[in-house]
C-alpha cells in the first residue's frame, strides 16, 4: 500500500505532464495569457528595482574610492606646498646670497666680510638693535661695521664668542658722518630718532640738498669706512634754530626684515684722542 507523500508525488508530476502537454497543445494559451500579465507586471517591478538597486550599489562604490582618493590627493597637495614653501625659502636665501655676493665683488678686496643670519631683533622698543650669529670666533669684534647690499645697517656694540649686538643707524643713540652726492658734495650728521627715521642735520644753511639725492657715509670721523650708502633724501627742511639745513633721509634696507647681513671685519677706526691736547693740570 503506498503511503500517502508517495501518492502525492505522483500526482503532482502527473499533473504536471497533463499541464505541459496541454500547454504544447494549445489548450492553456488562453490561461497563459491571462497569468502572463501579472507576472510581467512583477517582473518589470522587481526587474527596475533590481536595475537601481545595482546602479545605486555602484555609485556607492565609486564615491567611496573618489572620497578615498580625494583624501590621498588632499595628502599629497599638503605635502607639496609645504615643499614649495621650503623650495621658495631655498630660492630666497640664494638670492639674498647672490646679491651679497655681488656687493662684496664691486666693493673689490679692501674689506673682508663675514656673512650671517639675523637670530633676534628689537627694533620696536627705544633701543632698536639686531643680533647675528657670528662673534669672535669669527673675527667680528666691537666696533665692526655691518652692511648689506642696500646700505649701511650699524655697528657691532656688544659681542660673545658665537654672537653679536649690532645698534641700527635707526637707534637714538647712533650718528654717522655723511655727505651727500650732489655738486657741492654736502657734509653732515644722520642721525636715529624715537620714531626710526633717519635725520640728515648740521648741513651748510646754503647747501643745495633736495629730494632723492643719495647719502653717503663720509669717514671724517672713522667710526665707519667711506662710501658705504645710507639712503636718499626724502624732504629737505630747515633746523629748528635755523642755523642748518635738515633732511629726512629714506634707507633702502629693511630694518624690521633683515634676515642676513655682512660684518666688515678688517676695518679699524683710527684713534682721534691721540690727537687731543692733554688737560691741563
Amino acid at each position: 500500500m503506498q503511503s500517502p507523500r508517495s501518492f502525492t508525488v505522483v500526482m503532482t508530476l502527473g499533473l504536471c505532464i497533463i499541464l505541459i502537454l496541454l500547454s504544447l497543445v494549445g489548450t492553456l494559451a488562453p490561461a497563459e495569457g491571462i497569468l502572463r500579465i501579472p507576472l510581467t507586471a512583477l517582473e518589470g517591478i522587481f526587474g527596475g528595482a533590481t536595475t537601481d538597486f545595482t546602479i545605486f550599489a555602484e555609485e556607492m562604490a565609486e564615491f567611496r574610492s573618489l572620497r578615498l582618493r580625494n583624501r590621498e590627493l588632499e595628502k599629497a597637495l599638503a605635502q607639496y606646498q609645504s615643499e614649495l614653501a621650503d623650495l621658495r625659502a631655498f630660492r630666497s636665501d640664494y638670492d639674498r646670497l647672490v646679491e651679497l655676493s655681488n656687493y662684496v665683488g664691486q666693493k673689490g678686496s679692501d674689506w673682508r666680510y663675514v656673512t650671517t643670519d639675523v637670530i633676534g631683533r628689537d627694533v620696536n622698543g627705544v633701543v632698536r638693535t639686531i643680533h647675528i650669529a657670528a662673534g669672535t670666533r669669527n673675527g667680528v669684534q666691537v666696533g665692526d661695521p655691518v652692511v648689506t647690499e642696500l646700505g649701511l645697517v650699524g655697528r657691532v656694540v656688544d659681542v660673545s664668542a658665537t654672537g653679536a649686538e649690532v645698534l641700527l643707524i635707526t637707534d637714538v643713540n647712533s650718528s654717522v658722518t655723511a655727505r651727500v652726492q650732489n655738486e657741492t658734495r654736502e657734509s653732515g650728521l644722520v642721525r636715529g630718532s624715537i620714531s626710526g627715521d633717519l635725520i640728515l642735520d648740521f648741513v651748510n644753511i646754503n647747501g643745495q640738498l633736495a629730494e632723492n639725492q643719495q647719502v653717503f657715509t663720509s669717514g671724517e670721523t672713522q667710526a665707519f669706512p667711506p662710501n658705504i650708502l645710507v639712503g636718499q633724501i626724502s624732504s629737505v627742511g630747515i633746523s629748528p634754530n635755523s642755523l642748518f639745513k635738515q633732511a629726512t633721509v629714506q634707507s633702502l634696507v629693511d630694518f624690521e626684515n633683515l634676515d642676513i647681513v655682512l660684518v666688515i671685519t678688517n676695518f679699524e677706526p683710527v684713534d682721534l684722542q691721540i690727537f687731543e691736547e692733554p688737560e691741563q693740570p
